[in-house]
């Protein structure tokens, strides 16, 4: 397996884990502020427009930005991991 593969494999993972964490926290946020469970299907006819929205809204963008950033430090991680990038950045350095 080529080690950019193996690397977005890894970023990808870590994007997943970071995304699942980033929902259950914004769970517990949610439960912390309001005092109850965020709804679970917003769907459903006993959710009012409001609460659905704003749900959705929070969630979707805690989660996008969260697996955002685990990718791009799966991309950072693959750089600094190929051989020679020390000596690139000691050149831009002007060493």
């Amino acid at each position: 397996m080529k080690q950019e593969t193996l690397w977005s494999l890894v970023g990808s993972a870590a994007a997943v884990a970071a995304g699942v964490m980033a929902r259950r926290a914004a769970d517990k946020a949610y439960r912390h502020e309001v005092g109850e469970a965020p709804p679970a299907n917003p769907d459903e006819s006993d959710v009012g427009w409001r609460q659905a929205l704003l749900w959705g809204a929070a969630t979707g963008v805690l989660v996008g930005v969260v697996r955002v950033v685990g990718r791009r430090a799966g991309r950072e991680a693959l750089h600094r991991a190929r051989p020679g990038h020390g000596r690139r950045a000691l050149r831009r350095l002007g060493r």
